[in-house]
């Protein structure tokens, strides 16, 4: 027997998992980039990640005090306007960040080049410590081969060989950082999709909402009229003159005949 889903429901369940697989995500993204120096900018799974609690807490707030503010026409006029430029903003920053995600996704090359640039700058700025970084949480010598400008740094005392030597690594860190960029992307772009959709779930919960208590009042409305409408029949029909069953009115019986015999003798 199929089972009949209600709408409300399915739109509960979507709001609840869509602002916790982005927050999830969002945060997983954020880690990742921060620990293996992604050339994907730090503050764009930053957003991601705060965007999600800050757009539902807007929405939730703006339904409350929509409620209480119901009857106040002017304080209810300025709250919308503040709200609604929330609103705006904040899927503004969801479009963007899922937009900058893909930017970092596609085409392939430039993907392929962000990667050269931010392992070159940390090469040329012999920055020793993000180069080992990436190579210790990947388990990888050099970029594009294990002699390439790998950690430790070619010198006197040091060959290209030396990061196979010291630490035993026999892949380069090319394809998994791409593998991780990939992936970090993908789940920062997830996280402003799942975040919209929420957001878009929450919205059509209030308007359900709002239609169910507009029918409850209409309904409660004609009830009144219904109970009230025989009293006012009843006394329409006295007022317009309308003949009633005539009343009668009980008397007691009396005796018409009495024994009054006068005897004469």
């Amino acid at each position: 027997m199929p089972v009949k889903l209600d709408t409300t429901v399915l739109l509960y369940v979507i709001f609840i998992a869509g602002v916790t697989i982005s927050l999830v995500l969002g945060a997983l993204s954020w880690a990742r980039t921060s620990a293996l120096l992604l050339p994907l900018p730090t503050w764009v799974p930053a957003l991601a990640t705060l965007n999600s609690p800050t757009t539902i807490l807007t929405l939730i707030a703006t339904r409350i005090l929509f409620t209480r503010l119901n009857n106040d026409t002017a304080h209810n006029h300025q709250w919308n306007t503040i709200s609604g430029i929330l609103n705006h903003a904040q899927t503004a920053i969801s479009t963007i960040v899922a937009t900058l995600a893909l930017a970092y996704l596609f085409p392939d090359r430039i993907l392929s080049c962000n990667l050269e640039q931010q392992w070159q700058g940390f090469f040329k700025s012999k920055n020793s410590q993000a180069i080992r970084s990436i190579q210790d949480e990947l388990q990888c010598c050099g970029l594009r081969s294990i002699h390439d400008r790998a950690w430790p740094f070619k010198d006197r005392t040091h060959g290209d060989n030396a990061c196979e030597l010291q630490l035993g690594y026999q892949r380069s860190c090319f394809a998994p950082w791409r593998e991780y960029q990939q992936r970090t992307s993908w789940m920062v772009f997830a996280a402003a999709v799942f975040v919209l959709a929420a957001k878009i779930a929450f919205v059509r919960i209030s308007s359900h909402r709002m239609s169910w208590m507009s029918t409850g009042s209409v309904n409660r409305r004609s009830g009144y009229q219904r109970i009230l409408q025989p009293e006012v029949q009843d006394e329409g029909d006295g007022e317009n003159g309308i003949p009633e069953e005539p009343r009668r009115t009980l008397l007691p019986q009396s005796n018409t005949e009495h024994a009054n015999h006068w005897d004469v003798d």
